[in-house]
């Protein structure tokens, strides 16, 4: 289990490393070619199983049209066998006419299931019902020369035919094909038991018309018998489609899933992991800015990806190191001015104090601090205020900030008791605008 957590890790690192180094073009075309390769190969294996799904269901359609075709023939050679038998019972042509439009009818559905399949299969068919129209026509010679039977046989005969015409209305009215099934076969067992030769008496029976009626009902049987198996074997053509249906429509909706997947986490990664690879370096970049505008030019710019955004770091930190440079030279100047500046002010006899724009005392020399009664080094950065004896000059020197006038020299009294005279001289920048002070104690002569 370690060891593979440590492979998992190990594979988690290269791949990061491989990101890490990738610039965010290459990131970008990359996903675009990844995308189509990824998607495509279930896209036309999907599209693979939609066509055979599609002809899976045309191979249906075919043998559901023979199973139809197969069924209106088991239900007219019912419906001729009843025909028949209430023509030889009654001796009404009616029946004989519509048997015969019923044969008719059977012909044609057999030739248009022989255009669907199985033509040998239905060839038999054709040439039992051609056998049997020939039974009938010699049956019709024979019946239409007797008598009409007694009323004992039309008894059993009405009786017969009700219970015919019952039956097969529950036939037509069948909702499913079990049901439909099951009443047909009531239908061809009640139609079997109905022998018309045994509802003759002995005297009354034609041993040409029995044999007749036999071979018709032989050439029925043939004909029923061949349209179960054509039938038969239509069920399972469709009950066999129906499994690779099943099968390749649950085939193509597992890659629809994958599809979708392989789209929703490329989308993830579009909208959430690479921005966040753009934005948290730019964010941690514009941190860093905010640190060196606050003056902070010692901030350490590492761990950056070596993408566009890293290139923009990269030079931004040279730029640092340069700005690093000329700073320490800047720096190191103001010190060497701001050394010899108070060497200068330090070397002249008279007090000199300057402030800046708030009245912030900047510097003094050793002069002035005895003035003032004060080390230097504690007086900057103090206000005027806060130095007890240069607290009269803020009234004096604020006029010179507010307004720009010219202030004239005044008196002062130093903490040593000797009367001084004050010069003030504004210091001013490139506009003109007073932005510190430089104040000069004089010694008073008397």
């Amino acid at each position: 289990m370690k060891r593979q957590g440590s492979k998992w890790q190990t594979i988690k690192g290269r791949m990061r490393y491989f990101e890490y180094r990738l610039s965010i073009r290459v990131k970008l075309t990359l996903i675009l070619i990844v995308i189509p390769l990824a998607i495509m190969p279930f896209v036309t294996v999907s599209l693979y199983y939609n066509n055979m799904i599609y002809n899976t269901i045309q191979g249906m359609e075919k043998f559901s049209e023979i199973a139809r075709i197969c069924e209106t023939i088991s239900f007219l050679t019912l419906k001729i066998d009843g025909n028949l038998k209430n023509y030889v019972v009654s001796r009404d042509s009616n029946y004989i006419e519509e048997a015969k439009e019923d044969i008719v009818s059977l012909r044609e559905f057999a030739n248009d299931g022989k255009g669907f399949g199985y033509p040998e299969d239905f060839s038999l068919i054709i040439s039992n019902i051609d056998r049997y129209s020939f039974l009938l026509d010699s049956l019709i010679m024979f019946v239409s020369r007797e008598e009409i039977p007694h009323r004992r046989i039309a008894r059993d005969l009405e009786k017969y035919k009700e219970k015919y015409d019952n039956l097969m209305s529950k036939v037509l009215l069948a909702r499913t094909n079990a049901e439909r099934d099951s009443l047909m076969e009531q239908l061809k067992k009640f139609s079997q038991s109905f022998d018309v030769s045994k509802t003759l008496f002995e005297s009354e029976q034609n041993p040409k018309k029995t044999r007749i009626v036999t071979l018709l009902e032989k050439s029925k049987g043939n004909i029923d018998k061949q349209n179960e198996k054509i039938l038969e074997k239509a069920r399972e053509h469709i009950k066999g489609s129906k499994e690779i249906g099943e099968k390749y429509a649950s085939r193509g909706a597992r890659n629809i899933w994958t599809v979708l997947i392989l789209t929703i986490l490329f989308v993830v990664y579009l909208i959430v992991v690479l921005p966040e690879r753009i934005v948290v370096p730019i964010k941690r970049l514009s941190n860093l800015v905010k640190q060196i505008e606050k003056g902070d030019l010692k901030v350490n710019i590492k761990g950056f990806p070596q993408d566009e955004i890293g290139e923009l770091v990269r030079h931004f930190s040279r730029m640092l190191i340069q700005v690093r440079k000329i700073d320490g030279l800047k720096t190191q100047k103001i010190h060497e001015s701001e050394r010899k500046f108070r060497f200068l002010i330090n070397s002249i006899k008279e007090g000199v104090i300057i402030l800046n724009d708030e009245l912030r005392l900047l510097t003094a020399n050793k002069p002035a601090s005895e003035i003032v009664g004060s080390n230097a080094e504690e007086m900057e950065e103090k206000s005027l205020e806060s130095i007890e004896p240069l607290k009269g000059l803020k009234t004096k020197l604020e006029k010179l900030f507010s307004d720009g006038e010219k202030i004239e020299d005044f008196n002062f009294k130093g903490k040593d008791g000797v009367q001084y005279t004050v010069k003030v001289w504004p210091i001013r920048d490139a506009g003109g605008k007073s932005t510190g002070a430089i104040l000069l104690f004089s010694f008073q002569k008397s």
